[in-house]
């Protein structure tokens, strides 16, 4: 029992640690490494994807920081469907905070959708901004053609259906805009299944407010999917409908057996 309470003890100082060193080496990066980075090429899109590779480069390292300090375990299965992912939609659910940590640390060129407040933030905004991370605050035209774009350029875009983290015992409900954007963008689908037993940093959860025993995090990278099949014999709006409808279904399969 004793051991458990100093273990229970070491993984809240080491998360608070660790979330210290994110946000920190964050800020260090938006104001020093990566305006750097992104200039080592005249070209705009060429300086983008270098400040996304070095973002790659920092989760990777912060993915290990978290398992190296005993915080958690992560075990990544099919890490090699994405190496050579391009212009790709991944669609993930979203149980704990680290899941985005987690994805744009193995898929190349990775791009996602922003809060805007994170955009506009003091730090992390030159982060954001300078890999040319999507704001969230767009008008729907607007936000489905940068998503677009951006998928049209070669970048692989990170959406979570639901929108936000899911809650525990409650059904998994998604919204139809990465259906709209998959069909406009006739992408391909990428499709992630995230689990964490026991379940920490859920939406709402203080970051010391950690589980009894150290967590499992799966990653598996699943069935690909090509969009452009749906728009064969049917409307776009349909085709969104019956697209929604498959992942739902989809991932409470995959949910449900776990």
């Amino acid at each position: 029992m004793r051991l458990n309470h100093i273990d229970r003890g070491w993984r809240v100082i080491a998360t608070g640690f660790a979330f210290s060193v994110f946000f920190g080496g964050g800020a260090l990066a938006a104001l020093t490494v990566l305006p750097i980075v992104a200039k080592l090429k005249i070209d705009g899109a060429t300086g983008r994807r270098n400040a996304q590779r070095f973002v790659q480069g920092l989760f990777r390292v912060f993915a290990a920081m978290l398992q190296g300090l005993g915080i958690l375990r992560l075990e990544v299965v099919g890490a090699e469907r994405l190496a050579d992912s391009q212009g790709h939609l991944v669609i993930a659910n979203h149980p704990t905070l680290l899941d985005v940590v987690f994805l744009m640390a193995f898929i190349p060129r990775a791009q996602c959708i922003v809060k805007h407040e994170l955009w506009n933030h003091r730090y992390l905004g030159g982060v954001v901004r300078l890999c040319g991370y999507i704001p969230n605050n767009l008008e729907p035209e607007a936000l489905l053609d940068a998503c677009k774009t951006s998928i049209d350029s070669g970048d692989n875009l990170i959406i979570f259906p639901e929108g936000t983290r899911t809650r525990p015992g409650e059904p998994m409900r998604f919204h139809r805009g990465f259906a709209n954007i998959a069909l406009l963008a006739e992408a391909r689908i990428q499709l992630v299944t995230i689990l964490c037993k026991p379940i920490m940093l859920l939406k709402g959860d203080p970051w010391w407010r950690v589980p009894p025993r150290r967590s499992q995090f799966t990653v598996t990278v699943g069935d690909s999917l090509d969009s452009k099949v749906l728009l064969r014999e049917q409307s776009r709006s349909i085709a969104a409908r019956a697209l929604v409808r498959h992942i739902e279904g989809y991932y409470g399969e995959q949910l449900a057996t776990q």
